[in-house]
């Protein structure tokens, strides 16, 4: 509030009382409302008032200026420091794959790719395995039991596949 006061009525930190009365009444005689006629002129020499009152009730020693500088510049440096990091944040946050998704024609067209490519896996293993089982009972009977272990993993990992790279599919389509 001290250095705003100074700005405002155009004197340096730690002036002393007949510096802040002179530039007080320099600055009145410009914004008096019976001589200025502006609409806001008589806002402004309020706020010329209270600043000259503020530092008439304020006065402070260049140890206090100084320690209000250094506050000051702190909470400047912290206020940056959160916007550093909002902005870090918000870069980070435009890697995401959702980000890249949304906003980039060329990795849509290789998710979908992708998922066609897996869920067209998927179908293969499960067509195969239930192909095989048919196949292996009719023409060989020997090592049926790992060949029909062999089929249902196949038919299992095909079926996780295609249902896992569905859900991921419909579920983007829905939340766009």
């Amino acid at each position: 509030m001290y250095f705003i006061c100074c700005k405002i009525l155009g004197v340096p930190p730690g002036s002393d009382e007949e510096t802040i009365r002179t530039a007080y009444r320099k600055s009145a005689k410009e914004l008096h409302p019976d001589v200025n006629n502006s609409e806001k002129a008589h806002e402004y020499f309020v706020i010329l008032q209270n600043a000259y009152e503020y530092l008439l009730k304020h006065p402070h020693s260049a140890a206090e200026i100084s320690f209000l500088k250094r506050k000051a510049m702190q909470e400047e440096n912290r206020k940056k420091m959160v916007e550093y990091i909002k902005k870090q944040q918000s870069q980070a946050n435009n890697y995401s794959l959702s980000y890249i998704l949304k906003n980039s024609s060329t990795a849509r067209i290789l998710f979908f790719v992708f998922h066609i490519l897996f869920i067209t896996i998927g179908l293969w293993l499960i067509i195969r395995s239930v192909y095989g089982v048919f196949f292996y009972e009719i023409v060989d009977k020997t090592e049926l039991f790992s060949k029909y272990i062999a089929i249902t993993f196949g038919f299992i990992f095909g079926l996780v596949l295609t249902s896992i790279f569905l859900y991921t599919g419909i579920s983007y389509i829905r939340n766009r």
